[in-house]
């Protein structure tokens, strides 16, 4: 009877060992002052070197820098371990949690390039917590989440400096013309959020630069991810060929101190990655990295458990090569001293759907998800259609190709644009002509509502050869247009290979015009200039990127000299001279705006086409 009690008391007490030991767990562990640390001072750090399993190292204690950044110090280390003989410290090390008399010191978060020895720098934990955990959230608001399941983000409109920025004329047009001329390389002219900091390279000058987390992506080629690297050049972010697509349903359902963690940007049949180590375990939420990714403040990424394969002792920069695995939660802090993840909450990406034709008839699909976020959604998406069209063009110089892009958003009738391109120098520059990535851009950045795309689709035809044409020149048959009726303008196109050739395009030339000079303009239907007003509403942004062109047709303009006003986002033409003169007054305001009315007639073209030209010309008196 005695040994029974005697194994109930100890079942109990190994019960209430394992209650304080989860009690101890979800608040976090102790936290070793930064005024106590000192030189000499000796201590352990956990960090995955193979597996999914975190591994001790030991480390020393060198000094304090004071003030490394605003208001931030950080403490030096080095570590003769064994362990990190050859390699050092390495890329997706940062964040690894240090231990100094059994309590939680610092995140291992900067180092040197071409170190001999495992030198570096950590974080203390209370910057990290006090930016990850009491950094007020301006943007997040989550929907109800079914019994058992994480509460879902609901993002929030942009701010209207935000799309002042991106359009500033307050037009979906303008929002176009900010990023380039059609056809032109965009991605590094769209927006991205306000740097905070100073450079990587001019932190490299002064010797210690944040510990570079790997940017792994994989089944990019060499064209995709060289631009990928411009991209991500001012980011503590080091791109390159590592890791693989992982594999969601496998992995660790949770992390710990020293567990490798990944960020997923893109996944899918292609896969973009940031990898780093995590910090700090306050019940569902937790810290890592040590240093920003971004530093783009309140970031909703999906976060999964990963396994390292290796560690790559590069004599320059070290790096862990690792895949992303299960999902497990959503970062959503990401400022100077760390990231911040919430393991209770989930975010929904983008599908994307890329469907690729070559003139041999040869299929491909590409079917990936993207981050969604106002900033970064744009340039992913361009990446993974930069990718996958890619795939066929080194064959030949030359290509012709068309690109039909489907943006769905929930509510409203899918948004399709047409665009006709020609391929000469590279898929980079070939991307910037496809306005359904463009457009991403405005409807992201929209302040007027939460925008919620569904999916996105391109659909590639590429054809080889040499169908191109740019416009050189035009005539009119007859010196001046008659109004009322059927007009036609002879448009001259140069071929690659300097053939000139010759359409008779038709347009038509309202009576109202009957005496006025107008101003004629010739271009191809994806260069033609949006007739839209000034946008004041969501709905009003879908109408008028509705209004865009395909690409496959002629676009003839009738600019008039008289003048028509657009009023709470709506075009009103046709007014009398004494309603715009009561007008006028106002139109510093945003209620009413004068503009040009235009006459647009259009005719499909043979070839793809390129340029722009403009003439005046008389309209013959009725």
């Amino acid at each position: 009877m005695q040994l029974r009690v005697l194994r109930v008391a100890m079942l109990m007490s190994v019960g209430l060992t394992l209650v304080a030991s989860q009690t101890a767990h979800a608040k976090g562990p102790d936290i070793y002052p930064l005024s106590k640390v000192r030189r000499g001072q000796k201590g352990y750090g956990l960090t995955v070197m193979s597996g999914t399993k975190p591994t001790r190292f030991t480390f020393e204690v060198i000094g304090v820098k004071k003030n490394f950044l605003p208001k931030m110090d950080i403490i030096l280390v080095k570590s003769d371990d064994p362990k990190l003989k050859t390699p050092g410290f390495w890329a997706g090390m940062s964040g690894s949690p240090l231990f100094i008399e059994g309590k939680l010191a610092c995140a291992f978060s900067y180092g040197y390039a071409f170190n001999k020895v495992a030198i570096g720098g950590c974080t203390p934990l209370h910057y990290m917590k006090k930016e990850g955990f009491g950094t007020r959230r301006r943007n997040l608001t989550t929907a109800k989440p079914r019994s058992g399941k994480r509460a879902l983000i609901k993002h929030r409109a942009a701010s209207l400096q935000e799309w002042r920025n991106v359009a500033p004329k307050g037009t979906a047009q303008s929002a176009f013309e900010a990023m380039g001329a059609p056809r032109k390389p965009w991605l590094m002219r769209a927006p991205l959020p306000p740097r905070r900091s100073p450079s990587i390279k001019r932190m490299a000058a002064s010797g210690m630069v944040p510990a570079a987390v790997p940017l792994s992506m994989s089944g990019f080629n060499t064209q995709t991810f060289n631009t990928a690297s411009k991209l991500f050049s001012a980011y503590p972010l080091q791109p390159m060929r590592a890791g693989g697509t992982g594999n969601a349903k496998k992995g660790p359902r949770r992390l710990h101190l020293g567990s490798q963690m990944a960020v997923q940007l893109l996944r899918g049949d292609m896969a973009i990655s940031t990898f780093g180590t995590v910090s700090y375990v306050d019940g569902q939420r937790l810290l890592a990295f040590g240093h920003p990714m971004f530093r783009a403040g309140e970031i909703y990424a999906p976060i999964a458990s990963a396994v390292v394969h290796t560690v790559i002792p590069s004599a320059k920069s070290p790096f862990v090569v690792s895949s992303p695995m299960r999902e497990l939660g959503v970062t959503v802090q990401d400022r100077q001293s760390t990231i911040m993840a919430d393991t209770s909450l989930k975010t929904r990406m983008i599908p994307m759907d890329i469907y690729v034709r070559n003139g041999t008839k040869e299929k491909a699909e590409f079917h990936v998800q993207l981050l969604n976020n106002r900033f970064y959604t744009s340039r992913l998406a361009s990446l993974a259609a930069m990718n996958a069209i890619s795939l066929y063009l080194p064959d030949r110089d030359r290509a012709s190709i068309s690109v039909v892009s489907t943006i769905k958003v929930r509510g409203y009738k899918a948004l399709r644009f047409v665009d006709h391109l020609y391929h000469s120098q590279g898929a980079r520059r070939l991307i910037g002509g496809a306005r359904g990535l463009r457009a991403l851009t405005p409807l992201l950045m929209n302040p007027f509502a939460a925008v919620h795309i569904e999916r996105m689709e391109m659909r590639v035809k590429i054809t080889y050869g040499t169908n191109f044409g740019k416009i050189s020149r035009i005539r009119l048959v007859e010196n001046q247009l008659k109004p009322g009726k059927r007009n036609h303008v002879d448009v001259y196109l140069t071929t690659h290979g300097g053939k000139i050739i010759r359409r008779r395009i038709p347009f038509d030339v309202p009576k109202k015009l009957a005496g006025s000079i107008v101003r004629l303009e010739v271009a191809a239907g994806d260069n033609a200039h949006l007739d839209a007003a000034p946008t004041r509403s969501f709905p009003q942004l879908m109408a008028a990127l509705g209004k865009l062109l395909p690409g496959n047709v002629f676009a003839v303009t009738l600019y008039t000299a008289s003048e028509g006003v657009a009023i709470n986002g709506r075009l009103i033409k046709d007014l009398p001279s004494s309603a715009l003169d009561k007008l006028r007054p106002s139109t510093a305001t945003t209620r009413a705006k004068l503009y040009r009315p235009i006459v647009r007639s259009t005719s499909p073209a043979t070839r793809v086409i390129n340029g722009k030209i403009r003439q005046l010309v008389k309209v013959r008196d009725l």
